[in-house]
């Protein structure tokens, strides 16, 4: 039984997009779903090895001459679900409810984010009433686990001049710029000797991280670069530290918010506690405002490590951590807050006898990507480690001047009498990836009210999400 009115066009396609399960990397089953769809309405279509498809529509009449306009919305959704919840999500269609003007899933995130663009999409192909320019609608894969489908598509199947991006949160809002950004993996191999002292574990925790996109510019502590800290008090203190283990961070998109390092010495537990007791305090006074409940805990582990490093490769491995850069660096003159040069320094672990530093850098200018690069890079070197740059990203930086922006804006108050408000992010969103790749597209971005994204407490506003689409279809109309 439908939850929303299926009689509203929009409507119908989002409740069978939330029968078809479609997590990352699982898409072939909404992809096959959307071929299904263009063969049905008649229409030009092309999918890929990725699964990511592009549906072509032919201009309305009297639209020919019009220049083309490329849709776009990725198929994935974030799959996470309450730890009481039995849902499948390889196999279960979502469980829809309505609640306060609010369409959700029960237990589960809905996928608005991006079934919503997906719908508009659909709706748009299929509706008779759309007055359109010629339509390129781009359906694509993996876009919450790395922008991959964008970044494998074949752009010579895209002739458009003008994009609009079906993946924002938020009506009335367009995004004018995005980042770019990439992997650096920094390795060193390592020595192990034998140990005869005693092992300790020096813990950070109690920080708040959050994704380095949205939150590297408002002064939060990294676990790994206190733990550095830490360890580097010890060796100013000359208390002969040789390291074991390290182990901060899970994922390098993500601010860490532990970061836990093994270590023996042959010093006693109260003049490393001093060390801590000092660097607490530090913390306390640099984090107040922004990461206040910081924790250090020092303990004597119960089993002696055999292996350890030797004083001078665990000196080398904490001056490097403590010399590397990570967090904010620069922001835009331009757009308020928003951050234009940041890396996050995410996961650090020993494995293998080899040290592995991750990092995310960001920015949508390839040039200062490049200079992070070589700033790590020297660094690096210096204490003998290997630096590699991978999965480089495009940005999207704002231009001054777009003409589809301009129209939008008078368009969108003509039509509400409201104001747009645009904003813009530190974030990677594949309209960088196709600004990259497709230079001269002009570009802006649209979408309904939703909330808690990519939580089981995901939410989309019914009557947003239908005037949304009633926007966008006029705003086309106007092309």
């Amino acid at each position: 039984m439908a939850v929303l009115d299926t009689n509203i066009l929009v409507n119908y396609y989002f409740e069978e997009i939330c029968k078809i399960p479609h997590g990352s990397y699982n898409e072939r089953k909404i992809a096959d779903f959307i071929e299904c769809f263009a063969k049905e309405q008649k229409l030009r279509y092309y999918r890929d090895h990725l699964n990511n498809i592009i549906i072509y529509k032919d201009a309305t009449e009297g639209y020919e001459n019009h220049e083309t306009l490329m849709l776009q919305a990725h198929m994935d959704m974030v799959n996470e679900k309450n730890k009481d919840s039995n849902h499948n999500f390889d196999q279960d269609p979502l469980d829809l409810y309505l609640e306060d003007g609010f369409v959700s899933a029960r237990g589960t995130t809905l996928g608005a984010d991006d079934g919503y663009g997906i719908a508009y999409m659909l709706a748009i192909l299929s509706d008779s009433e759309v007055k359109n320019p010629p339509l390129e609608c781009v359906f694509t894969v993996a876009e919450e686990v790395g922008l991959d489908g964008a970044l494998g598509l074949d752009t010579d199947m895209l002739n458009a001049t003008r994009m609009i991006g079906l993946d924002s949160e938020s009506e009335g809002e367009i995004c004018t710029t995005s980042s770019g950004g990439c992997d650096v993996m920094i390795t060193k191999n390592l020595n192990y000797m034998d140990n005869g002292d005693k092992t300790y574990t020096l813990l950070v925790k109690g920080l708040s991280g959050g994704h380095s996109g949205g939150e590297i510019h408002r002064g939060k502590a990294n676990a790994n670069k206190l733990a550095a800290r830490v360890m580097y008090g010890m060796l100013k203190a000359d208390l002969n530290i040789r390291l074991i283990d390290i182990n901060g961070g899970l994922k390098n998109n993500a601010i860490p918010r532990e970061c836990a390092i093994i270590f023996a010495t042959n010093n006693d537990l109260v003049n490393l506690q001093k060390v801590v007791d000092e660097y607490q305090k530090y913390f306390n006074e640099e984090f107040r405002d922004s990461d206040s409940n910081i924790r250090l805990d020092l303990t004597l582990n119960d089993k002696s490590e055999k292996q350890v490093l030797s004083v001078k490769e665990s000196e080398d491995i904490i001056k490097l951590m403590v010399a590397l850069k990570s967090g904010f660096v620069e922001r835009s003159l331009v757009i308020e807050d928003l951050t234009t040069i940041s890396l996050n320094m995410g996961v650090v672990t020993i494995n293998n006898n080899q040290l592995k530093i991750d990092y995310l850098l960001r920015s949508p200018m390839k040039s200062a990507v490049d200079n992070m690069i070589d700033e790590l890079k020297i660094i690096g070197e210096a204490f003998g480690a290997d630096i590699k740059a991978d999965n480089y990203y495009p940005g999207w930086n704002y231009e001054q001047n777009s003409k589809l922006r301009d129209l939008f804006k008078r368009f969108y108050l003509q039509r509400t009498g409201s104001k747009v408000k645009e904003v813009a992010t530190h974030g990677g969103l594949e309209t960088g990836i196709f600004k990259g790749k497709m230079p001269a597209l002009d570009i802006i971005t649209m979408g309904p009210n939703m909330a808690d994204i990519h939580t089981p407490d995901e939410r989309m506003e019914v009557n947003s999400f239908v005037n949304c689409y009633e926007i966008l279809k006029g705003f086309i109309a106007e092309l």
